[in-house]
Formats: C-alpha cells, sequence, structure tokens
C-alpha cells in the first residue's frame, strides 16, 4: 500500500482494485486485459501491510480489516484461525494502514519483532514510517523496514537506493533487522502490466538482483526476500539463484508453511495469518523460524556467511568488516568459492602478514619492526621466496635474539626450552644443545625446537583456544600436529577457520 497515489494515474477501475485488495485482502476480480490471479491461498501481500496501496481510502473503515478473506484457504470467519501460532518467536508487520498501533501492548502479548513499510517504487513512502519506527523502538521490539517493489515503474537499482535514503539502511546494532524486499504479484491491474509487471522471468531476475546487490554493496547484507510459491513460480519461472538470501515466506490459513520457492529449503520467516481474524497483533501474524537468541543474531549478523566472515575479521584483523569488505566475500560464498580459499585469503593478506610480522618482532625481540623491516619482509613473501611461518623462526635465530639472550650457545638454547616448549631443561640438555649449535648453527637448531612434536602440540592448542574456543581432543590434537609440518602454520590456520565447527561457533559469536 502506498502514502501516495501511485503515479498519479491510477484509472477508476485500477483505484477500486487496490481498495479492494487493502480492505479485504481478497482477489480482485481480472481486469479484461490482466492476467488471472494466483491460486486462492497464494496472493499475499504483507496483509493490510505488504502489498497494495498504502493510501487508506472511504473503504478503510472500521472493521473493514476483520472481512473474510476470499482466498484464505482456512475457511471464512474461522476465528481458530487467529489462534493457531507456530513455533518461533511471534511477529507481525504493519504500514501506513495500521496507523495507531500499540507496540507495547503487542510486546506485552508475545510479540518480540516487527517490519514496517518504509517505501514502495522509486518515489512512494510510509508517511509514518518514523513514528512506527520510534513506537516498535520504544516498545523494545526487534524491528526492520520493507519495500514494496514495482518493477513495472523503474529498475532494481533505483528502488534499493530510494528505500536505502527513507528507512531501509540496515545497522549490526542487534535491534535492526536487514531490510526486506517485498516480491508478489502486481495488485494494480492494467496500469502497471499484467500480472508479473509485464516482465519476463529473465528481467525479473535481473530486478531482484540489483536491488539485492545494492543493498549488500551499501549495506554489507543481503534483503530478504518476502514472496510466495505461486509468483515464484508463475513470475520468476522457479528461478533457483538467490538462496543467498533469507526467505520471509508467505502463506496462510495452513498450518505447516508446505512447499517453498525455488531457490530455498528453509525459511527465516512465515507469514502465517493476516488481520482478517481476530489476530493477536496488529497487521499480519508472522514467526521466526528459530529462538529469540538466533533472532537477534541475524539482526546483528543477518546471514550464517556474514556471521563467518565477521569472525574472520575479528579472528585475523582484529577488527570488524566494512560493508563493502563483507558484501565482497559473502558474494564470493554465494558464488561458490570454499570456505578453504576465502580463510586462506586471510591468511595472505598483506593486512595480516603486516600484523603477524608486528607481532613477532614482539614476542621474539621485544620490539616493535621498523617500516623498513616490515617492508622487506612484505617484499620477501610477495616474491613467494618466505611465507608468515618463516617471520618468527628467522627472528628467533637471528643475531639480535642471541644477543638479548645471554650472547652464548647455552644462553640461546635456554630461550628456546622457556620460548618454544614452555618449560625448563636441565643442564646437560643446555650443554648438548649448545654444542650442536656450535656445529649446525642457528637455523638448524631453531628449525630442530620449532617442529618437535612438543611445540607444534603447543601452537595447535594455542590454535584450537582461539578459533575453536575449546581445548583439543586426543584424536584431534595429533591429527592436526601430523599434518602440521605439510601444511605449515598457515595451513593450520586455514583449516581451522573453514572447518564446519568454526563456521557454526560463528554463529552465536559475540565481540
Amino acid at each position: 500500500m502506498r502514502t501516495t497515489v501511485h503515479r498519479g494515474t491510477l484509472t477508476t477501475a485500477a483505484l477500486l482494485v487496490a481498495l479492494a485488495l487493502a480492505v479485504g485482502g481478497a482477489t480482485a476480480p481480472a481486469l479484461a486485459d490482466e492476467t488471472p490471479s494466483p491460486s486462492p491461498g497464494q496472493t499475499h501481500e504483507l496483509g493490510s501491510s505488504f502489498g497494495a496501496s498504502d493510501t487508506p481510502g472511504a473503504s478503510d473503515t472500521p472493521g473493514a480489516s476483520e472481512t473474510p478473506d476470499a482466498s484464505d484457504t482456512s475457511g471464512a470467519g474461522d476465528s481458530s484461525a487467529a489462534a493457531f501460532t507456530p513455533s518461533g518467536v511471534p511477529g507481525f508487520d504493519v504500514s501506513s494502514f495500521q496507523p495507531n498501533v500499540d507496540f507495547a501492548a503487542a510486546y506485552a502479548k508475545g510479540a518480540r519483532f516487527v517490519y514496517i513499510k518504509a517505501t514502495e517504487s522509486f518515489n512512494s513512502t510510509n508517511d509514518i514510517f518514523q513514528s512506527q519506527w520510534n513506537g516498535a523502538t520504544n516498545a523494545n521490539l526487534i524491528r526492520g523496514a520493507y519495500h514494496f517493489a514495482d518493477p513495472f515503474e523503474s529498475n532494481g537499482t533505483k528502488q534499493a537506493m530510494f528505500f536505502l535514503a527513507h528507512g531501509g539502511a540496515w545497522t549490526p546494532d542487534g535491534k535492526t533487522l536487514p531490510p526486506v524486499l517485498d516480491m508478489e504479484a502486481n495488485p494494480y491491474g492494467a496500469v502497471d502490466g499484467d500480472h508479473c509487471y509485464s516482465k519476463t522471468p529473465a528481467q525479473l531476475a535481473v530486478w531482484v538482483s540489483d536491488f539485492s546487490n545494492t543493498v549488500l554493496q551499501r549495506t554489507g547484507i543481503r534483503p530478504t526476500i518476502y514472496t510466495n510459491t505461486d509468483f515464484w513460480k508463475s513470475c520468476m519461472n522457479g528461478n533457483p539463484n538467490f538462496g543467498a538470501n533469507p526467505l520471509f515466506f508467505a502463506t496462510r490459513g495452513v498450518s505447516t508453511p508446505g512447499t517453498l520457492p525455488a531457490s530455498w529449503s528453509t525459511y527465516t520467516f512465515w507469514q502465517y495469518a493476516d488481520d482478517s481474524k481476530k489476530p493477536v497483533f496488529p497487521g499480519d501474524q508472522d514467526v521466526f523460524n528459530g529462538s529469540l537468541a538466533a533472532l537477534k543474531v541475524f539482526a546483528a549478523n543477518a546471514t550464517p556467511d556474514s556471521n563467518y566472515i565477521t569472525a574472520l575479521y575479528h579472528d585475523y584483523l582484529g577488527r570488524a568488516a566494512g560493508p563493502t569488505e563483507l558484501a565482497g566475500w559473502e558474494t564470493n560464498l554465494a558464488d561458490g568459492a570454499p570456505r578453504s580459499s576465502v580463510a586462506a585469503g586471510f591468511v595472505n593478506s598483506d593486512e595480516y602478514r603486516l600484523i603477524r610480522i608486528d607481532a613477532a618482532y614482539q614476542t621474539v625481540l621485544g620490539r616493535a619492526a621498523e617500516p623498513g623491516g616490515r617492508q622487506s619482509w612484505l617484499s620477501a613473501m610477495h616474491s613467494g621466496g618466505i611465507t608468515t611461518d618463516d617471520i618468527e623462526t628467522s627472528l628467533y635465530a637471528s643475531a639480535e635474539y642471541y644477543q638479548k639472550n645471554g650472547n652464548s650457545d647455552v644462553g640461546f638454547v635456554t630461550s628456546l626450552y622457556q620460548n618454544l616448549l614452555h618449560r625448563d631443561g636441565t643442564k646437560s640438555d643446555y650443554a648438548f644443545w649448545a654444542g650442536l649449535v656450535a656445529q649446525n648453527g642457528r637455523p638448524w637448531m631453531i628449525a630442530q625446537f620449532w617442529d618437535a612434536n612438543e611445540t607444534i602440540s603447543a601452537r595447535v592448542s594455542a590454535m584450537y583456544q582461539l578459533y575453536l574456543g575449546r581445548v583439543p581432543d586426543a584424536a584431534g590434537l595429533q591429527g592436526w600436529v601430523n599434518v602440521a609440518l605439510q601444511i605449515g602454520d598457515s595451513g593450520l590456520r586455514s583449516g581451522f577457520t573453514s572447518s564446519t565447527e568454526y563456521y557454526n561457533r560463528s554463529q552465536s559469536r559475540t565481540y
């Protein structure tokens, strides 16, 4: 529903169609040149909220929304439908068609989230969006904004930019849900083309991609797509390529969601009832598919892949990802890049390499690296002469380290016991290894200590704590130790941070 008259060109017949949809949610009679409406129970605006027109007309009388929905397969006037609540976190969605929402009362009845219409097409806004947003915020509801798509009027990029400029922007504050793109059948009749906005499935796929990519590039997350199976089948030709976007599934009057649109094997939100049967909450009745804790994670990070990328930025670079960075890595994963290549991208990035260089200087030499030294190390890595694994071993073998640790072979060996094995040796141990230093040199000695099973076990155990948040099990520890000499520490880090355990842990981490 719109807050302004649709392009100023609605014919009388089309306006009556829009108002009929707004009031009762019933399937409007098809115009002579209009594609027949989808089958009953499949066309679902976000109730008197997502879709149709936000302009409250003369027919928007008290009690009008109680009119039984002729397309609702649950049976007209069956108040038991309102009592049905699927498992999950309850919520609802509203627009300017619900001008007096008591958000606090909805929260008291159990609602924990709400979606509010912000925009439609490229020039229509919800005039009371900000007051509704503030009301939801003050009631401690997790809230999000949605955009009603009109592909007939302009391209997806233009409408996404309009949406983002008028309430659709997302921030990872834990209180703002990812934006929603409402994709459903044309509710305006011939004035907006046919049932599918006079677009082919290929054209609509481009439209949705343009909208989604624009939001992703500017917020770092993909919008959730609100749709139903009939529209996706008839207008999108069952497009299977939008699984990276969460699904807000619309089907009412049934006790289970049923067949989901192609692209998705599960839903994130389900709109299971409208406001025509004594609803618990204002507007449409929705549910989040998960726990309240999961909803909060979804609000903060939006998708499993973004949670994973956020964890990588935290663990490797010690900072949050920017929207463009997050979008880029999410796109790689959505395009089929394995997590191993994404993790390796972090391990081999110049930003991480410089962090490792600085950490090695502080750990081994107890001082900061000089700028020229940092650049020399980085240049050597670019040429393929060394890896990040060689920085610490080279510094341990350096004359500076030797001089700082007794400037003698015995002092050098003693420090290696303490810094690499994290224990003391005996005098005979020190004397034995000191003799070998004299024979073979410091680099050879460092290799013996660095590649010792005891030292590798300590480094692997530290990675378990850093990346998996736990102590290693015996089998896992030995497995990683066995491959450490073949893949090096960089390979170990990539292996840990591309593992299923790391990915799953990233879904519930906080920073």
